[in-house]
């Protein structure tokens, strides 16, 4: 999947898409999912190609309507994947789920990302809520503390096959 950004490409590798697409909240009982979002910039332009994603893990909390990444093994398997690839890949920002059709993110959301924001004194990170039809991707830009709606796309035209 492919998403355009002004200027900007940010793919999105079919193997974490099959990931997220697995933990859609489709059961009324079943628990919002996420993880991290880890990727890399393409040299000599600035595309990005989001090529790994992290899991819900034990120490996370999760609940019907939240998501809370408390995990500190999320942060182990970025600086994994930093450390054996020269720091070429690097955090991208967050996904999670929401038990609704068309995803829309929350203030919880909006303050989590600021929050992220504050922590890495700026730049720009991408958050996926992963809704029963649709993924919604938006931007935050911590400098001019700014979320942008990038795109909204539906899971049928989108390709979860690996």
């Amino acid at each position: 999947m492919i998403i355009y950004n002004g200027d900007r490409k940010i793919k999105f590798s079919n193997n974490i898409l099959h990931i997220m697409h697995k933990y859609i909240q489709t059961d009324k009982m079943a628990f919002e999912a996420g993880g991290l979002l880890i990727g890399r910039e393409n040299s000599g332009n600035k595309n990005l190609i989001v090529e790994f994603v992290t899991e819900p893990m034990v120490a996370d909390k999760r609940g019907r309507l939240r998501y809370l990444r408390k995990d500190k093994r999320h942060l182990d398997f970025y600086h994994t994947i930093y450390k054996q690839n020269d720091g070429v890949y690097a955090y991208i920002g967050e996904w999670h789920t929401h038990p609704e059709n068309i995803p829309g993110y929350s203030n919880i959301d909006a303050n989590n990302w600021k929050k992220i924001g504050r922590e890495m004194r700026g730049g720009i990170q991408y958050h996926v809520i992963v809704g029963i039809q649709q993924i919604g991707i938006w931007e935050y830009n911590a400098n001019m503390k700014t979320i942008k709606n990038i795109d909204s796309i539906e899971w049928k035209r989108i390709s979860t096959e690996e």
